[in-house]
C-alpha cells in the first residue's frame, strides 16, 4: 500500500531502527562501564575520567585564558598534537566555543598607538589566541576547525553530551580503535538476521528481524585524551 506521508512504511520503519541502533552503539562507545562478568568494554568517559586529563569548564565564569592553560596541558609537544584530536563537546560548548573564537576583539592583534608590541600589559587591544579558520565534513559530520596557539582543533557537536555532566571530550584518534568481535572466522559486527521470528516458528502472523552488534572500543595512551566536566 502506498501512503500519503511516507510511500514505504517498511523502508521508513527500517531507517528509524538503523537510526536507533547506531544511536544505542555510540551510547554504548561513550558511557559503557567495563565488566568482566557481561564482556563489556569501557567507554570513552568512564577510561578518560580515570585515566586521563581532566579539567572543568563552567561557562559562565570560563575565560579563553583558562581554557588555554588546559590546551597547554593537553597538547604536550612531547607526546600529544592537535592535528588528529577530536573535540566532542554538547551544543552549550559548541556555542561557546564559536562565541569565543568569533569575537573580532579576541582574534585580532590590534597594537595600542605608542606601543612598541603588543604584550600581556595593556600594549594590545587583543590577541590572535582563538580563531575560526574553517568547516568540513568528515563522514558526514559537521567539523569546525579553530586555530589556537596549540594547533587546530576539530570541533564537533555531539548531542549524546547534552543533559550530561560531560561538557567536552578529546580524543586523540591514533590511540583508540573500534574493535567488533572477531572469532573463529567469524566476524559479529554489525549484520541483520532476517526472520529470527515469524508465522511459522512462534504462531503469530507477524515478522521480526534483529540487527545486532558485538564490539568495543579499545583505548591507550590516556595521557592523550581529556575530558572538561
Amino acid at each position: 500500500t502506498v501512503l500519503k506521508y511516507e510511500g514505504n512504511e517498511w523502508a521508513r520503519i527500517w531507517k528509524e531502527k538503523l537510526v536507533e541502533h547506531k544511536w544505542d552503539i555510540e551510547n554504548a562507545l561513550l558511557f559503557g562501564n567495563q565488566s568482566s562478568t557481561y564482556g563489556t568494554t569501557q567507554g570513552a568517559v568512564d577510561f578518560i575520567s580515570t585515566y586521563g586529563n581532566s579539567f572543568s569548564l563552567a561557562l559562565a565564569s570560563k575565560s579563553q585564558d583558562s581554557f588555554l592553560d588546559d590546551m597547554s596541558a593537553l597538547l604536550d609537544p612531547r607526546y600529544n598534537n592537535a592535528n588528529s584530536t577530536v573535540f566532542f563537546c554538547s551544543t552549550a560548548v559548541y556555542n561557546w566555543l564559536h562565541k569565543l573564537s568569533g569575537y573580532f576583539a579576541n582574534n585580532v592583534g590590534m597594537i595600542k598607538p605608542g606601543a612598541s608590541s603588543p604584550d600581556n600589559s595593556g600594549n594590545s587591544y587583543g590577541r590572535a589566541d582563538m580563531s575560526m579558520v574553517g568547516k568540513k565534513k568528515v563522514l558526514g559530520l559537521d567539523v569546525t576547525t579553530i586555530s589556537t596557539i596549540y594547533g587546530d582543533m576539530n570541533v564537533v557537536r555531539n548531542v549524546h553530551l547534552d543533559g550530561t555532566d560531560v561538557k567536552m571530550l578529546a580524543i586523540n584518534m591514533k590511540y583508540c580503535a573500534y574493535r567488533p568481535l572477531v572469532g573463529n572466522g567469524i566476524n559479529r559486527d554489525t549484520g541483520i538476521y532476517v526472520g529470527v521470528q515469524t508465522l511459522e516458528n512462534s504462531g503469530v502472523d507477524r515478522r521480526v528481524d534483529q540487527i545486532l552488534t558485538e564490539a568495543g572500543m579499545e583505548w591507550c595512551c590516556p595521557e592523550t585524551h581529556a575530558i572538561w566536566s
